[in-house]
């Protein structure tokens, strides 16, 4: 019984919600912003390009995945020391696990990626310093 009024009264609120955003949209002329290209950039989502001379780069496009399996311990964290060979994380592509391993011994300066992100060519996943 309090699962239905849960689910009516969460049903009310989106129902409030999509009322409200509709008539903040209706105020705003959207495709009249759309139309004009100087505003054409606004709207279009660019990724940030991050360059550093000590970042290993993704060597495919994939999905990322900082551990070897969900809730499992992260292969690494910032501020560790690692080894020539360690693993650093995977990258699903087409199904398969490939491991990026560290190419050179140092400390993980930055961590540039997330747990399961998709991942571009060439995009650079960690700063080793």
């Amino acid at each position: 019984m309090t699962d239905d009024l849960n689910d009516k009264k969460l049903l009310k609120n989106l129902l409030k919600a999509v009322k409200e955003l509709t008539r903040v949209l209706k105020k705003t002329d959207i495709t009249k912003n759309f139309q004009d290209t100087n505003n054409l950039e606004k709207f279009s989502s660019k990724r940030v390009q991050i360059k550093h001379n000590n970042a290993i780069t993704s060597p495919m496009v994939g999905t990322v995945y900082l551990s070897p399996e969900p809730k499992a311990k992260a292969f690494i964290k910032q501020g560790q020391a690692i080894k020539k060979g360690d693993t650093l994380l995977i990258i699903e592509a087409m199904k398969t696990f490939n491991p990026i391993k560290s190419e050179k011994s140092g400390k993980i300066e930055k961590i540039l990626v997330n747990d399961a992100e998709p991942v571009e060519f060439g995009q650079p996943l960690v700063v080793i310093k």
